[in-house]
């Protein structure tokens, strides 16, 4: 029966979803393995805490982005106890497992050559990687070419076994700190440097957005596990320290425009400009 780490961040307002998460994946995930959980936060209790298997880890809340950017820093401080697991899992605050996943369904198969355990960004799973959200400044550490490029995955669910895992942590918290040593901030923090790690990679086993589905959306796959809207629990934009009001219609405009129609002279730019990363095919 396998170990299984199950990483869990929750600092400031995203306590609020603990208890539900720990309730679904205790029942859904992974039945017949051994579940320990290691939940980062600055609650001073949390649901669930009495039972062995749940970890309760003292951590502050960071500012935002850097509560995402450097959450690879966060477990790496537990790294010696995490090694004792076979396998580890981070997990968004807000997933839900509505649905039994089991560990021939989820697994990374290292028979297979797989290590590392990535699901697919419900946004571009149906889309070419010249549309990807992938960060395009080439001052990035996550910089990605146009013309490079597989797949686009999430950064609320990924793992692998605890090596492969671990050994990902560590090296994107080097490419993380390189950039903030730079004054640079990849994109979409976390997300975009897993993708650029797995876009020089074909090591992993990729999932569908069946495991990564979000709440009030219609795919064409089974709903397992669920993202929970978090705009019902608080506001989002305060977090984030964001602006929330809506764009002009020269600003959608623009927006369209530069999402469906620029990749195109980029991907000729980046074409004659650069090789394709290794593990990508150039498209």
């Amino acid at each position: 029966m396998p170990k299984i780490g199950m990483l869990y961040l929750c600092t400031g307002k995203y306590t609020v979803f603990w208890p539900e998460f720990y309730a679904s994946f205790e029942k859904n995930f992974l039945p017949g393995c051994e579940k320990e959980y290691f939940v980062f936060t600055d609650a001073e209790t949390i649901p669930g805490q009495d039972c062995p298997r749940v970890h309760r880890i003292a951590q502050e809340a960071y500012d935002w982005p850097y509560s995402t950017l450097r959450r690879f820093s966060i477990f790496l401080t537990q790294e010696k106890a995490l090694a004792g697991c076979d396998f580890l899992f981070f997990f968004n605050a807000n997933l839900v497992c509505e649905k039994t996943v089991t560990a021939e369904e989820f697994l990374p198969r290292p028979e297979k050559g797989e290590n590392l355990l990535l699901v697919q960004q419900p946004g571009f799973w149906n889309k070419k990687p010249i549309f990807y959200s992938y960060d395009r400044n080439p001052k990035s550490t996550a910089y990605i070419p146009y013309n490079c490029g597989r797949d686009y995955v999430s950064g609320g669910l990924n793992g692998g076994t605890a090596a492969a895992f671990l050994a990902l942590c560590h090296e994107l918290e080097r490419r993380t700190e390189d950039d903030l040593a730079r004054g640079v901030i990849a994109l979409w923090h976390d997300e975009s440097q897993l993708n650029r790690y797995a876009a020089e990679r074909s090591d992993y086993r990729l999932l569908t957005p069946a495991y990564w589905y979000p709440e009030g959306w219609d795919l064409p796959f089974e709903a397992k596990i669920v993202v929970r809207d978090k705009a019902r629990y608080f506001d989002v934009a305060a977090v984030k320290h964001k602006d929330a009001r809506p764009q002009s219609w020269l600003a959608r405009k623009w927006g369209a425009f530069r999402e469906n129609w620029l990749p195109y002279l980029w991907y000729a730019r980046d074409a004659l400009l650069h090789k394709t990363l290794q593990g990508g095919d150039a498209q």
